[in-house]
């Protein structure tokens, strides 16, 4: 049993199409941290994880220009409930409680040179057009039912930068380069949740240029999962989402880099 973001992030096959870890080197450490097996509860595991340092790191799930999170097992009590924090860039928010600490607990990252290249599933994650003025104004709906509503997905969080770009510009770690959504990131549900396209897809097909194409330069395997997103799916049907899944998926980081480096 797979649940969601799982079926993305795992190393099961499912109509011929597997998660990420399927295509990826046999002899890459893997650390596997989901609800399902009890490793994440909360914030601090993927800070603690991060902290280590990696060649890659892959979460996907559900997102906003300022929060990564996912699910417990079966979803108890629906979404409203069922959710855990993954990681946030800011917690200040012009409602109660106003604030949690630490302030910008992504910048608690510690990984140092020990850079990963993220693959960041969910929604908004890397919509680079937002700041703590919209995050504010964005937020003044809950204040005032009548201000005119934004659209910046920030829920009046005063988000400095997107959760995407935050990760590549911290000064401590964070990440190389990011790769993730500017807008919604559609899933597929059932039995098409790795064969159907959207979020899940382009995300997989990333690894799987690296893992068993052998493309080990940034761009050049980025390049090639949209080229074969295209290729896959019927671009002309945009009620499917598959033009957008392609256009909104952005890579923030040198796409020169070589994937593991010179020897």
């Amino acid at each position: 049993m797979y649940y969601e973001g799982e079926d993305a992030t795992g190393d099961q096959a499912l109509l011929g199409r597997g998660g990420a870890l399927y295509y990826m080197p046999a002899d890459f450490q893997r650390n596997i941290i989901w609800a399902s097996n009890g490793l994440f509860k909360g914030e601090q595991d993927v800070i603690d994880a991060w902290t280590e340092g990696a060649g890659f790191m892959f979460i996907s799930g559900h997102g906003s220009p300022n929060v990564w999170a996912d699910h417990y097992p079966g979803v108890p009590g629906n979404r409203a409930y069922g959710s855990i924090t993954g990681l946030e860039v800011c917690t200040i928010r012009p409602y109660p409680p106003f604030f949690t600490l630490p302030l910008y607990p992504m910048d608690t990252i510690r990984n140092e040179e020990k850079l990963p290249i993220a693959v960041i599933g969910g929604c908004h994650n890397s919509m680079f057009n937002v700041s703590m003025v919209y995050g504010f104004l964005d937020g003044m709906i809950y204040l005032l039912p009548n201000f005119p509503k934004l659209s910046m997905w920030c829920y009046g969080t005063l988000v400095p930068e997107a959760f995407s770009w935050r990760l590549v510009r911290n000064p401590h770690g964070g990440a190389i380069a990011t790769m993730g959504n500017t807008g919604l990131g559609y899933g597929m549900p059932g039995i098409d949740l790795t064969t159907g396209g959207g979020d899940s897809w382009i995300t997989i097909e990333f690894f799987k240029q690296y893992g068993t194409e052998g493309l080990d330069v940034l761009g050049q395997a980025y390049q090639q999962t949209l080229t074969n997103y295209v290729n896959t799916f019927d671009m002309t049907d945009l009620a499917s989402g598959h033009p957008k899944s392609v256009q909104q998926w952005v890579l923030l980081g040198d796409p020169s880099l070589k994937i593991g480096g010179y020897e």
